[in-house]
């Protein structure tokens, strides 16, 4: 049960790899391409702007975005096919592979959008009694923004921290009426192909989907490994604001793989710059080995790009999924 629990997280929220894929493909070169709709606060449309301050996306997939907001990870996903009931229970499933089965969990509805609606509050606590600080907590949600169509809502708090459950209900006060805040629509028809990166265009290989592309972010996904990037701009010139959004990133990322290790700074290349990479493993779901997870961030004629590849620990170099983004020095 947790090795299958565990998968589902894995497929839809990191979707990263389990094996090697093939090794480097050669990438066509582009005419530089504009980026629409990044600022240097966030990707996001002018209403939603100042309750997402802070926020950094985390490319999911296709019909569902995952934000980290400091010590908080809020996610949506369009469903269909599905009742509110159904899409909180499919949430549930993605909570317990997260945070593991010893949850407290309550249910009951929360008020949304001018209805009530089918809810969960979860916590991960050691001790019931409050007598050791807990690891997180948070809540689960779906609302019918349209006839045949369910938003499922999810929050992840860290330590459980009140201030930080109450900006996951203001969060979703805005995500069960708006929708994505940065304005774009979730679907599969909605993905922008080829993807690319504002300099050049990026390859699927073979057997691999475009999960998520826009003029900002995406995410390819194998079986054998992920590749995901956000891009941004301007860069402020004396600011932290690349180190922020790629901390964020990481911290994500490590949140979503139970065991994963501490990360280790390692020299490395990042779109040819000569920069610090961050790296760090997490066990497989399935036991067949650890995976590797790189990921940089780098600024480039004042944008910034985070990315990120996963693939077998055992395998090396980076597969062509990764297309030429990361080399080793």
């Amino acid at each position: 049960m947790r090795k299958a629990l565990a998968r589902v997280w894995w497929v839809g929220l990191t979707g990263l790899g389990l094996l090697l894929g093939a090794c480097q493909a050669t990438v066509p070169v582009a005419p530089a391409v504009p980026v629409v709709g990044s600022t240097p606060g966030g990707p996001f449309v002018a209403e939603a702007q100042a309750l997402f301050d802070g926020c950094v996306p985390v490319p999911s997939s296709a019909t569902s975005r995952t934000y980290r907001c400091g010590g908080l990870s809020v996610w949506l996903d369009e469903l269909t096919g599905v009742t509110e009931a159904q899409a909180v229970q499919e949430g549930h499933a993605r909570v317990r592979a997260r945070l593991g089965l010893r949850l407290t969990e309550v249910t009951g509805e929360l008020p949304l959008a001018g209805q009530s609606h089918p809810s969960l509050r979860f916590s991960k606590c050691a001790d019931l009694k409050g007598a050791e600080p807990c690891r997180a907590g948070g809540y689960l949600t779906a609302v019918t923004p349209s006839v045949g169509r369910v938003r499922q809502l999810g929050c992840v708090a860290r330590d459980n921290a009140r201030a930080d459950l109450g900006r996951c209900l203001e969060l979703f006060a805005y995500l069960s009426t708006k929708g994505n805040p940065e304005g774009d629509v979730l679907s599969p028809s909605s993905l922008i192909t080829p993807p690319f990166l504002p300099w050049r265009v990026l390859g699927v290989p073979e057997g691999c989907q475009l999960a998520a592309s826009t003029t900002r972010a995406g995410r390819i996904r194998c079986d054998a490994s992920t590749f995901s990037w956000s891009i941004f701009r301007p860069v402020q010139p004396g600011t932290s604001q690349v180190e922020r959004w790629h901390d964020q990133s990481v911290e994500e990322l490590r949140d979503a793989l139970p065991g994963a290790s501490p990360v280790e700074l390692v020299d490395c290349y990042l779109e040819g710059q000569a920069t610090r990479c961050a790296r760090f493993t997490a066990p497989s779901p399935d036991g067949g080995g650890d995976v590797v997870v790189w990921t940089g961030g780098v600024d480039w004629q004042e944008q910034g790009l985070f990315a990120a590849c996963s693939f077998a620990a055992r395998a090396f170099p980076f597969p062509a999924s990764c297309n030429g983004v990361f080399a080793p020095r």
